[in-house]
């Protein structure tokens, strides 16, 4: 599969770069600072700003995927929807159909499932960025592209976990207790098999820890 990754020195995008290549697929790392990238057997590095659609559709050229891992300030609530249809225009033109989007928890109608001392932090300094967020998850779903949005817990830089990370479909999910925390390696590792799996085209799926999250009864 030939992979592109928007946000490939980011916390989770670097990881999913690095675990894609190993995993014997081709990744396009495309970002603006291409010597950042950390190089390796399977990948290839394209420079540009996402901002950049002429540039985002010759990297994206016949690519299967293109999977979006990137986030502005907390503080910024119009990052997401500024780039976003920009990088589907260029989505379109490279002839990519399907889009992979990284979201979070919190955003949008996900936080009627986060426990409420959870919701009393996304309604405070997160607000905007949850609401820019929740935006352009929609403005994806518009796009009459083949989606997927994931929504990640708590991320933190520590080893991956024996047990992987749990993958559900929002609409199993009642309840995301407490605060759960989530290891960057191991949301890179479940964003992979996401990605690699076409039947979740056209989900909103929550990636947590195994334990954090109660199914709908």
């Amino acid at each position: 599969m030939r992979i592109v990754v928007l946000g490939a020195t980011g916390n989770v995008g670097s990881r999913l770069t690095a675990q894609a290549a190993r995993a014997g697929h081709q990744v396009v790392a495309f970002a603006r600072r291409p010597d950042a990238v950390a190089a390796g057997e399977g990948i290839v590095v394209a420079a540009g700003a996402v901002e950049d659609t002429a540039a985002l559709t010759a990297a994206a050229h016949d690519a299967d995927v293109v999977v979006v891992s990137i986030t502005g300030k907390t503080s910024d609530g119009t990052f997401m929807q500024d780039r976003l249809p920009g990088i589907i225009e260029a989505t379109r033109q490279a002839g990519v159909r399907r889009l992979v989007l990284v979201s979070v928890f919190g955003a949008g109608d996900t936080a009627a499932k986060a426990s409420g001392f959870a919701r009393l932090i996304y309604k405070g300094l997160l607000r905007a960025f949850l609401k820019d967020k929740a935006a352009s998850d929609q403005i994806l779903q518009r796009s009459g592209l083949e989606w997927t949005i994931v929504y990640p817990v708590n991320l933190k830089a520590s080893p991956a976990p024996a047990q992987k990370a749990a993958v559900t479909p929002l609409s199993e999910v009642r309840k995301v207790p407490g605060l759960p925390t989530l290891s960057m390696d191991g949301a890179a590792t479940a964003l992979l098999d996401v990605v690699s799996d076409p039947g979740t085209i056209g989900e909103r799926l929550l990636i947590t820890t195994p334990t954090g999250w109660k199914p709908v009864a």
